[in-house]
Parts: C-alpha cells; sequence; structure tokens
C-alpha cells in the first residue's frame, strides 16, 4: 500500500462532492482502515493491479439480510463489533484507495499543458485574483487541482460512457477559453472522459444530450466512428440535472452540426 503518497492525497487533492476535504481524523480512520485490510487480504497494489479492486470490494460487501440468513462474511478481517457495519466501513475505505490509484495513475502535470495557450494562461494569471485562485485557475486548464478532483468524485472516477477508470481526464463541457472563473472550477461543469471520448467531445465531433444519450457529428465520418469504438447505442450514464445548462452550451457552440 502506498501509505504515504495516500495520506497526502486525502490532505491535498481529494474533495468530496460538495468541494470540501474529509476531516483530518477521518483521513486517519481510512487509511489505518486500509492498512488493516491489507494485513489480512494482502496487498492492496496488487488487487488494484489484478482486478481495479472489484475482487476484494466484493469480499467487504456483506449485508444484514446475508447476516440473517446465517451467511458469514467473506473476508478474513476479524471485527469486533457489528459485522455489517465493519464491512461497511472496511469497504468504504478501499474504495477511497481505489479513487487514489485511479487519480494517481497517469495524472498530468505542468510539462502536459495544452502547446499554444501560454497566453491564455497567462492572461488569467494576470487578473486580480488570490494566489490561491490563480493556481487553482491554472491547474484546472492541465488536468489538475480542484476542478480533476471534483469532477472524478461527481463520476466516481469511472469513464461517463465506457466505466473505465483509467487514463481519466477532467474535460470541461463549457470550453475554458470562454468559460467564466466560476465556470472553469465548477465540477459540475466537466466530464470524466476516457482519452477517446475526451478528444472527441473538445472537437465536437461528439455531444450528450440531457437524457445521456450521445449525439454524433455529421462530420465524423461513421467508418472512423467505428473505428474509434464511438457508437450511436452510447450514453454518458450519470448525467446530472447542473449539468444541463453546460451541455446545452456545448451543444450549441462547440458541437459541429
Amino acid at each position: 500500500m502506498k501509505t504515504r503518497e495516500f495520506r497526502r492525497w486525502l490532505e491535498s487533492e481529494y474533495l468530496q462532492r460538495n468541494g470540501k476535504p474529509l476531516a483530518a481524523g477521518t483521513q486517519v480512520s481510512r487509511s489505518a482502515n486500509c492498512s488493516t485490510v491489507e494485513q489480512y487480504e494482502g496487498s492492496l497494489d496488487e488487487h488494484f493491479d489484478r482486478d481495479g479492486l472489484a475482487g476484494l470490494l466484493r469480499k467487504l460487501s456483506y449485508s444484514t439480510e446475508e447476516r440473517e440468513g446465517g451467511q458469514s462474511a467473506r473476508h478474513r478481517i476479524p471485527i469486533d463489533g457489528d459485522a455489517v457495519n465493519g464491512s461497511t466501513t472496511y469497504r468504504s475505505a478501499i474504495q477511497l484507495y481505489r479513487k487514489f490509484r485511479v487519480a494517481t495513475f497517469a495524472g498530468q502535470s505542468i510539462a502536459d499543458a495544452v502547446p499554444g495557450e501560454d497566453a491564455l494562461l497567462s492572461a488569467v494569471i494576470a487578473e486580480s485574483l488570490t494566489r490561491t485562485e490563480r493556481e487553482a485557475l491554472v491547474k484546472s486548464r492541465i488536468g489538475q487541482g480542484r476542478f480533476r478532483s471534483l469532477v472524478l468524485e461527481i463520476w466516481d472516477y469511472r469513464c461517463a460512457v465506457t466505466r473505465s477508470g483509467l487514463l481519466l481526464t477532467a474535460s470541461h463541457i463549457k470550453p475554458w477559453k470562454t468559460a467564466t472563473n466560476h465556470e472553469r472550477l465548477d465540477g459540475w461543469n466537466g466530464l470524466a472522459l476516457s482519452p477517446t471520448f475526451d478528444r472527441a467531445f473538445d472537437a465536437g465531433l461528439i455531444t450528450f444530450e440531457d437524457n445521456s444519450s450521445i449525439r454524433l457529428s455529421p462530420r465524423l465520418p461513421a467508418i472512423e466512428a467505428g473505428r474509434l469504438g464511438i457508437k450511436p447505442s452510447l450514453q454518458a450514464a450519470g448525467l446530472q440535472r447542473k449539468h444541463s445548462a453546460y451541455l446545452g452550451i456545448h451543444r450549441d457552440k462547440v458541437f459541429l452540426k
């Protein structure tokens, strides 16, 4: 288990959907819970490399109905007290560790900033903002910081379309260059997307309806869409009302009709 990195991520990067970090005491508890699971169920990182921790999360799933039916918990962790509540606590901790591994699997750095946009970043830095606000805005453009954390949390660290948990990009729905500072940092102005869908969405070759269905641009040749795995039957499952206004702008201003 990457204990120090996990603790650092909880302290400096992880945000809940309400935009707030976990309380300090909860951070310590979640890290300790993960260590306990690892002690009895083996290396968390090996589990992640094997199946994204899916098997371990299944083992930690234990319901009241299963207990009342005489079924024992599937994991080997000794629990002093209510086994259902205890299992749920450990499962929550492992879900958080999975988010940490997904978020840091291929994180971007400042060197990954989009070429040709230095002037735009400089313009943002020059605005009358606090240092914290300036840093948050710049990081939101290069895939780090508050915006990325909020978007990934909203989408449960899974691509909105493929449900893959790796190589995710936090894509702005209303383009960063035309958004207000508030919109640039608003997690609801974002989709968690795998690379192909991120690039296609950003280029206006695909968009999404409010009912989650995908719409393909007539400028995207059907044969190329098929090769990319972009199909008319796909959906961005998990869209919520707060995404709607931003998606309306994308369909109107970005999508290639």
